[in-house]
C-alpha cells in the first residue's frame, strides 16, 4: 500500500523545480509590533482566511479559549490590519471552522464548533456592510445537544441538490455529522444526521479529524473528504470509501493533470507519516489508492497541512508543520526540533522538500494572499507556544495591489461571435447590434461573415464600435493559404490569428498529431511575426493526453516558437483535467486570450475527448469553474483578451447573467 521516498525525494524531470522562484519572506508578528495583539488567551485554537468584507483582500479570523474574546477578525486595510470582535463572549471554540453564505445574503458567514467542554456548533452572521470593531456578530446554534468536541468543519453542496450542507466532526461521538442549511437558518431548527460513525483517525487511534472538499472522482460534483475516507453521494446516501491507512489533517487537489484529485494527510494530534495518495484505477475501490511517504519520517503533531501554489510556478505545493508545544502544564517545548516544511510540486505528483522553519510553534497555519499583491503568504498562530501570538510571512513583501477583476471585466469582457451563430445566420446586422447593446466592444470573429461581404462586415463593426481582435481559421488554411489570412487580418486590423482544432482520431490525440501541428505552427509563426501578427492555438483539452513531459500540451508549449501564443478555453482546459488558473501561472505570457465559458455541475471532467453536450455550457458563475481565481491569474500572466463563448441554445438568456457575474468579481 505504501512506498517511501528517500529524504531528498526523487530526481525530478524537466528541471521543473530547479527553475522555480525562490520566495523571499518579510516577517511580521505581534512580537515585533507589526501585527496588533488583541487578546490575552494562552490557548489559540483555530485560524481561517477569507474575504469577509468582499473588498478583494483575504482577511483572517483566529479563535481561542480560556478567556474572551473568543473570535477575532483581522481586517486588511492600507496600514495593515484592524481587529474586529466577532465574539467577545467566552466560548470554548475548537480548532477548525468554515465559511460560506449561510443566510443567502451574498456575504460570507462563519461556522465554528465547541471543544471537549461544549456540545454546541454555531454560525455567526456577517453584518456586512455595517462593520464595527466593537460590535460582535449575531450567533445562532446549529447543534446544542449530544456529545462534545467538534474539531473541523466543511461546507458544500455534498447532496448535489443546489443547497449547502454543514459537515462537522463530533469526536466524542466518534461521528461525522451533516446538517442541511434550513430555508431560514436564523429561526428554523437545524437537523443533524450521522453520515459516518467509527474509526477514521490516526494510526492506532479512534480520534478522527480533518475535513476537505473537492471533486475526487471527476464526476462534476463536489465530494466530502474526512479522516481517511472520501464520501461518494449516490442514491440518497453517503458511501464511505477508505482511501488511506491513516486519517488526520487532510487536503485534496490536482497535483497533476487528470481526472481524479490527489489527497494528502498529515497527523494532526499525534505521530504519523505525511502521506500523498493517488488513485491508480477506480476511485471507489480502496485498493486502487496508493500512498507515498513525502518526508521519510514520522511527523509529531503535524497539525498544519495546506495545499497552494506557493512559489507561483503553476503547480500545487504542500505546506506541513509540526507543533512545538501542546502540553498545557509544561513551560518547555514538547518538540523543540519541530519542522515546518514546504514540499514544492512539479505538476507530475512529485515534490522537493524545503525546510521553512525549525523549532517554531505552528498549530493551524494557513496559506493565502494576505496583502492582495497576487502571491501566497503564510499565516501562523501557535496553540500555546509563547501565546498569545500571531506570525505572518509576506512573500516578497507587499508589492502593488492587484486591480479589481470586476472593474477590469467591465471594459475587457468580449465575445466570440460564434456563440450567436444561429442568430448571425438569420440577422447578422441585428445580431451585431445586439452584441454592442450588451456593452461589449471587443469581439473574436469567424472565418466567414454570415452572408455579408467582408467589407460589409467591417463596416457594420465600425459603425457599432465593435473591434475585432482575433479570428479563427482551420489549420489547413494556415498551412496552405497563409497569404490570404494575412491579408484578411490586415483588412480587419487584427493582430491575433487563431487555429481552433488539430485533426486527429476521436479521443486518440497523439504525439504524431502534435508534431504535425507544431511543424505548421512554427513555420507560420515565423512568417506572421514579420507581418506583426501573432499565431495562436485554441486548446480543447484533448491535448492533455499523458506524456513524459506531463501532457502533450506541455510538449507542444516546449516545442513551439516562443513567439506563438495560445488561447485558453477555460471550459475545455477544466474538462481535460487541468486547473486553468494553475496552467496560466505555469506558462505566463504564452496565453494571449481566454474563452470565458462555464460548465454545468454534474458534467464529468478529466476527459480528453474535446467534446461535451452543448447543454453543458451554462451562464458564467453558475457552474463548476472559479472565475475569480481564473481571471485574476489571467490578469497577472499577460492575457490580453477575454472572449465569452457559450454554445448553448439559451445563450441569450445566459449572456446578461454572465456579464453581471464577471463585473461583480473582486
Amino acid at each position: 500500500m505504501k512506498k517511501t521516498l528517500p529524504l531528498l525525494l526523487i530526481m525530478l524531470s524537466l528541471s521543473a523545480l530547479s527553475q522555480k522562484k525562490s520566495p523571499n519572506w518579510e516577517y511580521l508578528s505581534t512580537t515585533n509590533g507589526k501585527v496588533p495583539l488583541a487578546w490575552k488567551t494562552t490557548q489559540q485554537t483555530g485560524a481561517m482566511t477569507m474575504d469577509l468584507d468582499a473588498d478583494g483582500d483575504e482577511d483572517f479570523v483566529v479563535t481561542c479559549r480560556v478567556v474572551g474574546p473568543s473570535i477575532l477578525w483581522y481586517r486588511r486595510d492600507s496600514k495593515g490590519w484592524t481587529v474586529y470582535n466577532i465574539c467577545k463572549d467566552f466560548l470554548t471554540v475548537e480548532a477548525g471552522g468554515a465559511s460560506a453564505d449561510i443566510d443567502g445574503d451574498g456575504d460570507l458567514d462563519l461556522v465554528y464548533g465547541g471543544d471537549w467542554q461544549s456540545n454546541e456548533v454555531w454560525w455567526f452572521e456577517n453584518p456586512a456592510p455595517n462593520f464595527d470593531p466593537a460590535i460582535q456578530w449575531k450567533r445562532y446554534k446549529i447543534k446544542d445537544s449530544g456529545k462534545t468536541m467538534h474539531h473541523d468543519q466543511v461546507i458544500g453542496d455534498f447532496k448535489q441538490n443546489g443547497h449547502l450542507q454543514v459537515v462537522t466532526w463530533n469526536q466524542s461521538a466518534k461521528s461525522l455529522l451533516l446538517s442541511d442549511v434550513p430555508a431560514n437558518p436564523k429561526t428554523d431548527k437545524w437537523t443533524l444526521e450521522t453520515i459516518f460513525s467509527g474509526e477514521a483517525g490516526e494510526k492506532n487511534s479512534w480520534y478522527a479529524e480533518g475535513c476537505a472538499k473537492g471533486d475526487i472522482d471527476g464526476d462534476g460534483f463536489v465530494d466530502l473528504v474526512a479522516g481517511n475516507y472520501w464520501f461518494k453521494y449516490k442514491d440518497g446516501k453517503f458511501n464511505a470509501i477508505r482511501f488511506g491507512e491513516e486519517g488526520g489533517r487532510v487536503v485534496c487537489g490536482k497535483f497533476r493533470t487528470g481526472k481524479k484529485m490527489q489527497i494528502a494527510v498529515s497527523p494532526g494530534d499525534g505521530k504519523g507519516r505525511l502521506l500523498f495518495y493517488e488513485c491508480t484505477g477506480n476511485a471507489e475501490n480502496p485498493a486502487d489508492w496508493k500512498a507515498t511517504d513525502l518526508v521519510g519520517r514520522e511527523l509529531i503533531h503535524g497539525h498544519t497541512l495546506e495545499a497552494a501554489d506557493i512559489n507561483d510556478d503553476g503547480n500545487l505545493d504542500l505546506f506541513c508543520a509540526e507543533m512545538t508545544k501542546w502540553s498545557e502544564k509544561e513551560t518547555k517545548p514538547d518538540n523543540p526540533k519541530s519542522e515546518a516544511i514546504i514540499l514544492y510540486g512539479n505538476g507530475l505528483g512529485q515534490f522537493e522538500k524545503s525546510i521553512f522553519k525549525t523549532g517554531w510553534g505552528f498549530h493551524e497555519a494557513r496559506i493565502a494572499d494576505l496583502d492582495g499583491d497576487g502571491d501566497m503568504d503564510i499565516l501562523s498562530k501557535p496553540y500555546n507556544w509563547e501565546a498569545p501570538r500571531i506570525d505572518i510571512w509576506l512573500q516578497n513583501g507587499t508589492s502593488k495591489k492587484l486591480a479589481s477583476v470586476g472593474e477590469y471585466m467591465n471594459t475587457k469582457a468580449g465575445l466570440e461571435i460564434y456563440s450567436l451563430r444561429d442568430d448571425m445566420q438569420k440577422d447578422p446586422k441585428g445580431t451585431l447590434k445586439y452584441i454592442r447593446d450588451l456593452g461589449i466592444t471587443e469581439v473574436e470573429i469567424p472565418g466567414n461573415y454570415y452572408g455579408l461581404t467582408k467589407e460589409e462586415f467591417r463596416t457594420e463593426c465600425k459603425n457599432l464600435g465593435l473591434i475585432p481582435k482575433s479570428n479563427l481559421h482551420g489549420i489547413e488554411m494556415v498551412r496552405d493559404s497563409l497569404p490570404k489570412l494575412i491579408a484578411d487580418a490586415k483588412f480587419f486590423e487584427i493582430k491575433l490569428l487563431g487555429v481552433p482544432w488539430i485533426p486527429h482520431k476521436y479521443n486518440s490525440f497523439n504525439r504524431q498529431n502534435a508534431d504535425m501541428a507544431i511543424e505548421i505552427f512554427n513555420k507560420a509563426s515565423a512568417i506572421l511575426a514579420k507581418e506583426g501578427i501573432t499565431l495562436m492555438y485554441h486548446i480543447h483539452g484533448f491535448e492533455f493526453q499523458q506524456s513524459p513531459e506531463g501532457t502533450l500540451f506541455d510538449y507542444m508549449v516546449q516545442k513551439t516558437d516562443p513567439r506563438m501564443k495560445f488561447e485558453m478555453d477555460v471550459y475545455w482546459t477544466f474538462h481535460g483535467g487541468a486547473v486553468p488558473e494553475l496552467m496560466l501561472k505555469k506558462y505566463p505570457n504564452r496565453f494571449a486570450a481566454l474563452h470565458v465559458k462555464d460548465m454545468k455541475i454534474g458534467q464529468e471532467t478529466g476527459e480528453v475527448s474535446g467534446g461535451t453536450p452543448l447543454t453543458s455550457d451554462v451562464a458564467v458563475g453558475t457552474g463548476q469553474l472559479n472565475f475569480q481565481k481564473i481571471l485574476r491569474a489571467a490578469m497577472q500572466t499577460g492575457v490580453q483578451y477575454f472572449f465569452i463563448e457559450d454554445e448553448n441554445a439559451e445563450v441569450k438568456q445566459h449572456l446578461p447573467i454572465t456579464l453581471k457575474h464577471l463585473k461583480s468579481l473582486k
